[in-house]
Parts: C-alpha cells; structure tokens; sequence
C-alpha cells in the first residue's frame, strides 16, 4: 500500500481529500495540529505543532512517505495576504520538502494560490504565460515556494505539481468567508451585506478542488496546473443563488460594503493544462454545489 503524508488534513480542502484518499489504495498519516481524530483502516492522525521542526523532522523519518500533500498555510480572514506569519510559512514548507525527498520521498503536491498571479489584467489566466507578479505576501510568497521547487527540479530532477486553486466554497469553510456569512445570515433571518457584488470570479466547489489535487498526486506531471471551473460568476448572481434557496432575496443588501482595497475585477482560470495532464473531471455544477453546501449547515 502507499504511503502518503498530508499536512492541513484537518483543514478546509485537507478534510475533503483525505475523504478521496481513504477510498484508494493509500496508507494516510494526516497531519493536524488541535483536532483528535480516530484512526480508522488506513488513516493515521498525527497530533503535531508544524514548527516544532525536531518532531516533523523525525515524523519523515518514521514515515518514510512516497507521497506528500502539502496543504498546511496559515490562512485567515484579514491576516494572510498581508501578514508577514507567510514568510515564516515559506521558510517551514522549505524544510518539510527537503525531509520529504531526503527519506526517499517521490511525488509531492502542493496547494497554490491564484493569488500567486498579477490579476489585474482580466484575461483568462494561463500558468506559463501570465505575470507571476503578486500584490499581496500570501501569494509572494506562495510563489517564492513554487520557484524553489522548480530549482529542486532542475538540480535534482524531482517530481512535483503545484496546483494553484482559484476560488472556492463547500463545507467546513471559516465562517468569515463570503459564503458561510451569506449562509449564516439568511439562515437567522440577518440583512447580509455585501460590495455591488459585480466582481466575476472563478469559483469551483470544494470537493473539485480536493479532487483535482489528488489527481495531480497520481499523475506524472511536473509543474504548475490551475485549479479552478474554467468559468467565472458575479458575486451578485452566486450570493442570491443562495438567497433564493432560502426565498430569503429581501436580505441582501449589495453596495453597502466597499471592496477591499487591490480586489481584482476579474479572474478567470484557464483549466486546458488540468484536463490534459490528469484525469480529472469537474463533478457538481455551480447549483448542485450550492444545494450540497447548505445542507451541510442546515444538519
């Protein structure tokens, strides 16, 4: 059976991967730092402070895994793009990847960002064509990553895909993301407010983004791939697809809300690279994946 290591298990996209994992031919050590878990078959949670470098150190060494998903960043609402906790980020993610391949490791994927991108131009977005020029730390230095990676490539020829996930929403997102306050509002009878809501972006549902990161883990490819649903939605249009579940319209309130400062207009991810060089296929559309999300907060 392969092994395979996932930092961020417990996280927002990490929970929906080991989902998929757990149901392929995979011995599991998930990662998480507060969350006790149950081992089940296949699946081995390790309790772990990532900055504790000795412990992770010596978690490689036992482990010894062929695969390695890297999904842990500190992400949070208001902190992460300016924050300067993401150079700290890079500079652990650099360590994992060296005991990762120094104990035999073969095949590590890791989750990027859109964000890594110059997305004030507009166009559909290519990964080897467009500027790499970030405005914020997060995506500087999620890019400072994928460069270091790719000089490890050239010097020691190792295998490795980097999945830049554009927008997303789904289960077990932080509540102060765009989608559960949306959800939380209607649901307890609250105005939400919002921008104008005439930003388009190119939103995929969760288990499509954990999906395609596993894809790119069975696959050969070596390099950037764009994770997004090849198509964009206005803000205005995907937040009342919510409303009208909860025949709830009346409560939304657009333009109250500016847009925060350096939000792009635009984004849309051109997918081709993804469909090509793995086998992945987009599995719920847009009002599928809405109806998936609010059940899960409604149980």
């Amino acid at each position: 059976m392969k092994k395979i290591l996932v930092s961020g298990a417990s996280g927002f996209i990490g929970k929906h991967c080991i989902k998929i994992l757990s149901n392929r031919n995979y011995e599991i050590h998930a990662l998480t730092r507060n969350q006790e878990e149950q081992n089940t078959e296949n699946i081995y949670w390790h309790t772990i402070d990532l900055f504790n470098i000795d412990k992770v150190e010596k978690l490689f060494k036992e482990i010894k895994p062929t695969y390695f998903l890297h999904l842990a960043w500190k992400v949070e609402s208001g902190l992460s793009f300016g924050s300067n906790e993401n150079e700290k980020w890079f500079n652990l993610s650099k360590k994992m990847v060296n005991f990762f391949y120094q104990n035999g490791g073969e095949r590590l994927v890791v989750s990027g960002s859109c964000f890594e991108y110059d997305l004030s131009t507009g166009n559909a977005i290519l990964e080897n064509k467009n500027s790499l020029k970030s405005n914020n730390e997060y995506g500087k230095n999620k890019n400072k990553l994928y460069q270091y990676l790719k000089l490890l490539q050239k010097e020691k020829g190792i295998s490795f895909a980097w999945g830049r996930i554009f927008f997303t929403f789904g289960p077990g997102q932080k509540p102060a993301s765009l989608v559960p306050y949306v959800i939380s509002s209607l649901r307890n009878d609250k105005t939400v407010e919002t921008t104008d809501g005439n930003q388009e972006y190119d939103y995929l549902y969760v288990e499509d983004v954990a999906l395609a990161l596993v894809s790119l883990v069975e696959s050969t490819y070596v390099g950037a791939v764009n994770i997004s649903s090849g198509k964009t939605i206005k803000l205005k249009e995907l937040i009342l697809k919510f409303a009208k579940v909860f025949d709830k319209e009346h409560l939304i309130k657009f333009g109250v809300r500016e847009r925060p400062e350096n939000s792009p207009s635009h984004v849309l991810g051109n997918i081709d690279l993804l469909k090509k060089e793995t086998n992945w296929k987009k599995q719920f559309d847009i009002d599928e994946a809405i109806k998936k999300t609010i059940n899960y907060y409604n149980t």
